[in-house]
């Protein structure tokens, strides 16, 4: 399958198909989204009703299809863990503080996780399958994995994939309670015990036929839920693909600084040089689809044959070759995605 088109939206600003990431913002307390413009992707009278996960949603998804050439998709698939946070938010509010009387029904409809990919399909036309996967911390990568199936059956399809979330004020402090992010003031590189939250809209175009403009080849995904050992299906994922973790031209890790998972990510790449390992959540916090960030990355990296320019991790080299993309969320719900040059 491969990456025809990527519309991302994070904290930091990438120009996929520029080669280009300009940093913006360098969370020390939550990697905020960086949001664009809108004007030239949403009209004005629609946009002014849309929460703020709906807005990067469809902008990500129109850059998406705009960096592919395209303006129609067959299908839509969608990772996200959190939903719509903030109408969710809204909705509860106001019931208590209505006493659960004369509610309006409008935050309570667009607080359902599948609201961003119902709206891109309404602006888009798409009456194709639409999908959105709830899986906490491999949403995205179900979604991923469902796109990578059906690109087999079917080599015409156009598919959009992507994954989303987003992060507000109220359920930072909520997940804060759990010891998840780190202390007011360290940044995400403290070697302490907590991360730093994130937000992002990461969608591709994809397809199993290759074109002129593609980025890169999505090779093959695994996600770990069995009882073996991450370090033994990482192993046994290379192998079914003839490679070695000495054959990976670059790793990018999904340590998102959290000194109590330091363990994990030693008995899992401990071995790789550290020019060829990048720690990728430094740069988009940590949310439970963070890892559509890291594809968006990775592909940006295998189109250019270099990381993007702007990106300030002059110790990593990368000068093209099969790139190994991992992924957590609170040391659970592990993935490995290859992607390969084309």
């Amino acid at each position: 399958m491969y990456i025809q088109g990527i519309g991302s939206i994070s904290a930091q600003k990438l120009n996929a198909r520029q080669g280009e990431l300009e940093m913006i913002n360098g969370g020390t307390s939550v990697f905020h989204c960086a949001e664009p413009d809108y004007k030239e992707l949403i009209p004005p009278m629609q946009l002014r009703r849309m929460s703020k996960v709906v807005r990067i949603g469809i902008a990500a998804a129109k850059a998406a299809l705009l960096d592919a050439g395209l303006e129609k998709i067959d299908m839509i698939t969608m990772g996200t863990a959190y939903g719509c946070l903030a109408d969710t938010e809204i909705f509860l509010s106001k019931l208590l503080q209505q006493d659960e009387q004369m509610l309006t029904p409008t935050a309570f409809i667009q607080s359902t996780h599948n609201t961003v990919s119902g709206q891109i399909a309404l602006l888009l036309g798409c009456h194709g399958h639409n999908f959105t996967y709830v899986h906490r911390g491999h949403s995205w990568e179900c979604a991923l994995q469902e796109a990578f199936l059906f690109s087999r059956e079917n080599a015409t399809l156009r598919i959009l994939c992507g994954g989303i979330d987003e992060m507000t004020n109220h359920s930072q402090d909520i997940i804060q309670r759990f010891g998840t992010y780190k202390k007011e003031g360290e940044g995400i590189e403290a070697h302490s015990d907590g991360t730093i939250a994130g937000e992002g809209a990461h969608l591709f175009v994809m397809s199993a036929e290759r074109s002129y403009q593609s980025y890169a080849r999505v090779q093959d995904i695994c996600l770990c839920n069995t009882n073996d050992s991450v370090s033994n299906q990482l192993q046994k994922f290379l192998g079914k693909q003839n490679l070695l973790l000495n054959d990976i031209a670059l790793v990018l890790s999904g340590d998102n600084g959290d000194m109590r998972y330091d363990a994990e990510m030693a008995a899992l790449f401990g071995a790789v040089r550290a020019d060829k390992l990048l720690r990728y959540k430094m740069f988009c916090g940590e949310y439970p689809t963070s890892g559509s960030f890291g594809m968006a990355l990775a592909a940006n990296a295998i189109k250019h044959q270099q990381l993007p320019r702007g990106l300030n991790v002059a110790s990593v080299a990368y000068h093209g070759g099969t790139i190994l993309l991992h992924n957590h969320y609170k040391n659970q719900y592990h993935s490995f995605i290859l992607l390969q040059s084309i």
